[in-house]
């Protein structure tokens, strides 16, 4: 019973339904009183309606239970820069959310291969990622879980210059339950690589290649 009502809220959540996800969750409660995962989805979709409050003690009943628990710290250290209406007013935040587009050194980029939806479902926009290695591919993570990997295009030409010492940060951008956009800044251009931009733009197709 519970694993199929854990299953209906993580389709909610990540379909942005959370009043229907918040009733969900809080029956799995009823039932498990300590579920941690439930308990982080309910305090996830409180925010999301901007009650803020309720997400505050929901979190703090969490690190009661595991005291560690990195997504309910986390968050409860996000939130001391929320007001009462859900709205970020501390300029810590301001990097976080500075999706602003400079030619050749920011895109967005969708991933591909994305992660389980149980880890989608606790996700949301401006969260930064971890960037690591694997196989020639760049995979990107939040709490050592894995969100997805960004495209061979993409993935090989920046394992290329971050081994020429470029340094990225990457953000997620929009989330959904079958796609994954994430923001990626160019935060150090090494001397070994000034002539060579992060990003290009697509190039414009000749008279030639488009006759028919």
């Amino acid at each position: 019973m519970t694993s199929n009502l854990s299953a209906a809220a993580i389709y909610k959540a990540l379909n942005n339904e959370w009043s229907e996800a918040i009733t969900l969750n809080e029956q799995i409660i009823s039932e498990d009183p300590k579920n941690i995962d439930a308990l982080n989805r309910l305090a996830q979709a409180y925010i999301h309606l901007g009650e803020i409050a309720k997400a505050r003690k929901i979190y703090q009943q969490v690190l009661k239970l595991d005291r560690l628990n990195p997504i309910a710290k986390r968050n409860l250290d996000k939130l001391k820069d929320c007001n009462g209406n859900g709205k970020i007013h501390s300029s810590s935040s301001t990097k976080t959310y500075n999706f602003i587009e400079e030619p050749g050194k920011t895109k967005v980029v969708s991933l591909v291969q994305i992660g389980e939806r149980p880890t989608l479902s606790i996700l949301n926009a401006c969260l930064e990622l971890e960037m690591k290695i694997r196989n020639q591919s760049i995979c990107l993570y939040h709490d050592k879980k894995y969100v997805g990997r960004l495209p061979d295009n993409f993935g090989r030409r920046l394992i290329w210059l971050v081994k020429r010492d470029n340094r990225y940060e990457f953000f997620i951008k929009s989330i959904d339950p079958q796609k994954v956009s994430v923001f990626i800044r160019e935060t150090k251009c090494s001397l070994k690589n000034k002539n060579h931009p992060s990003f290009t733009a697509p190039e414009k197709q000749t008279r030639a290649g488009t006759a028919n």
